[in-house]
């Protein structure tokens, strides 16, 4: 059996001998990275004065044409005592002002990509504020949405996303503390190593869905629906599984269940 290639994930060998892939978290995210921006009086300047940028993006068109014209002047003339010297303002001249601008121009795109992003961001949140007012179950644009904004690390706890279709949905590594989740299809969703500490998945459709390695302390499952579910490495500690239907669900140890529709028995365990 071959492996597909993740840039997600190493190999490792377990007990058994056998090659397994083990994920591991990103080192970083786009907030992470914006954090460590604002801490810096360049960029925080850089950000929030345009006349800054257009300043600092003239100086980079300077340089980066600078090189370009030396290169012209220095290459056929066998390295001649003033080939780095001689008609150096001649980047300025009027008929290299519009390389010059356009130049200038790409600078300034690229020195305000942080900002587009956090407009993209922006727009995300109020979609999905708009879809929740409006009572929409089922939307690929917030799926989109939810899983853009956790590549980023912008995570909401206690966001509500009760009642809606999520099938699907990859947001490894993300963090959503005491999310609503009761009567939501996550069938087959990627929620490994989340921190859901306290999420309410109550009669929720887990089927498939990957929690291994998330923190699930004191989520509740009660009437969740958790069949072929993967909960290894997963912490429970104080996990409410009340009448979920664990049938075929991966687990490190014995879930807690209780109910009749309860189905502790068929779970199946890493030591087997």
């Amino acid at each position: 059996m071959t492996l597909a290639a993740n840039p997600d994930a190493v190999l490792q060998r377990s007990a058994d001998g056998h090659l397994h892939a083990k994920r591991t978290k990103p080192a970083t995210t786009w907030y992470d990275n914006q954090q460590r921006r604002r801490s810096s009086p360049f960029f925080r300047r850089l950000d929030r004065s345009f006349r800054f940028r257009v300043l600092i993006a003239a100086a980079c068109s300077f340089a980066l044409l600078s090189a370009v014209n030396r290169f012209e002047n220095c290459h056929t003339s066998r390295l001649e005592p003033d080939c780095l010297t001689s008609d150096y303002l001649d980047i300025i001249s009027i008929g290299n002002v519009e390389t010059f601008s356009l130049v200038a121009a790409a600078f300034v795109y690229i020195f305000e990509a942080g900002k587009r992003k956090e407009r993209e961001h922006h727009e995300m949140f109020d979609l999905l504020l708009a879809q929740r007012q409006a009572g929409a179950s089922n939307s690929l644009g917030r799926i989109r949405a939810l899983e853009d904004l956790s590549a980023a690390g912008l995570w909401q706890d206690g966001f509500d996303l009760q009642r809606t279709n999520l099938e699907g949905l990859r947001i490894p590594f993300s963090r959503w503390r005491g999310a609503n989740f009761s009567g939501t299809v996550l069938r087959h969703a990627d929620l490994h190593g989340v921190d859901l500490q306290g999420a309410d998945f109550s009669d929720a459709d887990l089927t498939g869905a990957d929690l291994s390695g998330a923190d699930l302390t004191s989520a509740r499952f009660a009437r969740a629906r958790l069949c072929q579910a993967d909960l290894r490495g997963a912490r429970l500690a104080g996990a409410d599984f009340q009448d979920a239907d664990l049938s075929g669900t991966l687990a490190d140890q014995p879930l807690q269940a209780s109910g009749a529709a309860a189905s502790v028995d068929s779970q199946q365990f890493r030591s087997t």
